[in-house]
């Protein structure tokens, strides 16, 4: 009787009439953790709504975040209300000006007449002055949080968008008397034009597309390189990467004890509960009802690692596969890169096949990421989340393709007329471990910049020029739009002089970006008070800058000059332009005084204390000497990169 009533009145709602949906719907896309063991549920019929409307229009290669549940509560709302309503929402603000957000701004206009939008801003997952003009958050939540109104008027046959936002720096106070005092009709509203990508904000130019891209995977348009990858993404980088091999291969082991532990304890309960074939479904309701084994102090899972769980596979630790990785700017770790302990590799394994094979590359802020657009070159294994949250895009100068072939000839598919070319990093088509070192710098691109500034230019030449033109000041400010939107498109030069000029410059710049430990360090003031011969003098726990009053508005800010390093040690005498080389949305300094410390991990509870490494090498004095080091390279960065906004050479 009671579901009778229930499905009576459930039917009443789908056939009333409804004009006005109001709400704030959740903001989640998936679940934090596969430990959680709370997977999103799935809803067949509005999500197949945005795959045709949101997704279908978004240009983004990833189009998962288009199924969080506040975008479904968008699509959901706009067709309930059909030819007549409106809709309001408070949601995350992501959609506004995102890369994968296209979608949604297409699909809206098609959707309303008018539409209002009250950016109230406070995304946190920024740092520095950025985060700080985005001001606090009203839910004192990460992401940034909007206002949508939509509205439907069949009499009406264009759609006009309206668009507010909140003031730099306004604090989370500010921002609720904002809304509370504002109407439709009181607040100053921005009209917008869309072009048509569907950028409302920032929007991208037309002749940006139509030069040579960097990279692509699919497409007619020149590349520079024929292969890249996103990061490593270990989806458990706590237990995936550690300041020495002993502390990795130590917290690894333990993880896999317990995952053999489940695969065993699995056989046996689905043999009793009479399963034949074993899914991650199964792997899940087991987990469910075995908590112990979910513990996220003894293990992290994944999909990837419960499917290896559902088929009994035999994970191994294998030693051969730590590398050392640069976790973040300037921050090595040492890494675990194998398939069953990490979630993606993408392309990786052809990039850095065994730790023998050397690389060297340039890792960039992805397209859409809320991070500002950056570059950093190295000759290790990126971290996915190079700039602290978001992925990117590795661009290596070479690839590794085994030379075992079905035929049993030494290079099998790989041309070797194309190998010959000499690198001044190494020999393009030497053979190391059976693999043959292959030129990433695509023969299109040779052909087209030997055509037009000379056949003498090298496939090197090419590669640090595109560096040296993503550092390019005037390149940056002037396409920031579309490298929010796309990888980076440069034009051809109009000049050889232009070109040996920001080759000259990529070079310079990827010496020192790869080479930061071993740069003369910069002549900084350490003062010490105490035994410089105690260890204990040399402990970080957690760096800090001084402060200073600001002569201006007399408050209390950093001094970029004077790094706190801990309560006996101090370093003075930083060159003020160390801090304007910014990597996303720190500073380099900022990267050091971020990564040094002892944290511990919530979830795993596992340690991670960059002494350790320094005892690792045996210099005590190793992250105040490294404070310096990248001092260096932060002063030289600038130099360099200002002289390329000159019309000088450098």
């Amino acid at each position: 009787m009671v579901f009778k009533e229930n499905n009576a009145t459930i039917q009443r709602q789908m056939e009333a009439p409804i004009n006005v949906v109001i709400g704030n719907p959740p903001y989640s896309a998936g679940q934090t953790s596969a430990n959680d063991l709370n997977a999103n549920l799935k809803y067949p019929s509005l999500d197949a709504r945005i795959a045709e409307t949101y997704a279908a229009k978004s240009t983004a290669t990833n189009k998962n975040s288009l199924y969080d549940s506040y975008l479904r509560a968008f699509r959901w709302a706009t067709d309930r209300i059909g030819d007549k309503g409106i809709v309001a929402f408070v949601s995350n603000n992501g959609w506004i000006d995102g890369n994968t957000g296209g979608g949604i701004r297409l699909s809206l206009v098609e959707d309303f007449t008018d539409l209002y939008v009250l950016n109230l801003r406070g995304n946190s997952r920024t740092a520095g002055d950025i985060a700080k003009r985005e001001g606090g958050n009203v839910f004192d939540i990460r992401v940034g949080v909007s206002i949508l109104i939509g509205v439907k008027d069949p009499t009406k046959d264009r759609t006009t968008i309206n668009y507010v936002e909140a003031a730099d720096y306004m604090n989370k106070d500010e921002k609720i008397a904002l809304v509370a005092q504002s109407t439709v009709e009181n607040l100053c509203w921005q009209q917008i034009t869309p072009n048509q990508w569907g950028d409302w904000l920032n929007q991208r130019t037309e002749d940006f597309e139509t030069w040579p891209v960097i990279g692509e995977k699919k497409g007619q348009t020149d590349r520079f390189f024929s292969t890249f990858s996103a990061g490593l993404k270990t989806g458990r980088d706590a237990w995936a990467y550690a300041q020495t091999p002993e502390q990795l291969t130590e917290q690894l082991q333990r993880m896999l004890d317990t995952y053999n532990d489940v695969t065993e304890k699995l056989a046996r309960w689905a043999e009793n509960e009479g399963i034949t074939r074993i899914r991650e479904a199964e792997v899940t309701r087991f987990l469910q009802a075995q908590p112990d084994l979910a513990d996220s102090t003894k293990i992290s899972w994944n999909r990837t690692l419960k499917n290896y769980a559902a088929k009994g596979t035999d994970i191994r630790l294998k030693k051969q596969r730590i590398y050392r990785s640069l976790y973040r700017p300037f921050t090595g770790y040492w890494a675990y890169f194998d398939g069953p302990l990490n979630d993606m590799t993408y392309q990786l394994p052809s990039i850095f096949p065994t730790p023998r094979h050397k690389n060297t590359g340039f890792y960039i802020v992805n397209p859409g990421s809320a991070k500002p657009f950056s570059a950093i070159a190295t000759d290790l294994i990126p971290d996915l989340a190079m700039w602290g949250s978001n992925a990117g895009q590795f661009f290596p100068r070479f690839t590794w393709q085994p030379v075992d072939a079905a035929d049993g000839s030494l290079f099998g598919a790989v041309d070797v007329g194309k190998l010959g070319e000499q690198s001044e990093y190494e020999q393009v088509g030497e053979v190391v471990d059976r693999y043959v070192r292959v030129d990433n710098i695509t023969d299109e691109i040779k052909e087209l910049y030997r055509s037009a500034l000379g056949a003498d230019i090298t496939g090197d030449d090419i590669f640090h020029f595109v560096y040296g033109k993503l550092h390019d000041p005037n390149y940056r400010s002037t396409y920031a739009a579309d490298l929010k939107k796309m990888l980076p498109h440069i034009e051809t030069p109009a000049s050889r002089a232009e070109f040996d000029k920001f080759a000259a410059a990529g070079a310079a710049l990827m010496k020192l970006h790869v080479g930061y430990e071993d740069v003369e360090p910069w002549p900084v003031t350490v003062e010490v008070k105490g035994d410089e011969a105690d260890r204990e003098t040399w402990r970080v726990l957690k760096m800090k800058w001084a402060k200073r009053k600001d002569p201006e508005t007399g408050k209390s800010v950093n001094d970029v000059t004077k790094l706190i390093y801990n309560k006996y040690v101090t370093v003075s005498d930083i060159p003020a332009e160390a801090e304007e080389y910014m990597l996303g949305s720190r500073s380099a300094l900022a990267w050091i005084i971020d990564r040094y410390q002892v944290k511990k991990d919530k979830a795993s509870g596992i340690v991670n204390d960059p002494n350790d490494w320094a005892d690792e090498v045996g210099n005590p004095r190793y992250i105040v000497d490294l404070i310096a080091k990248v001092t260096r390279v932060a002063v030289e960065t600038v130099r360099i990169v200002d002289s390329l906004g000159d019309e000088t050479e450098v």
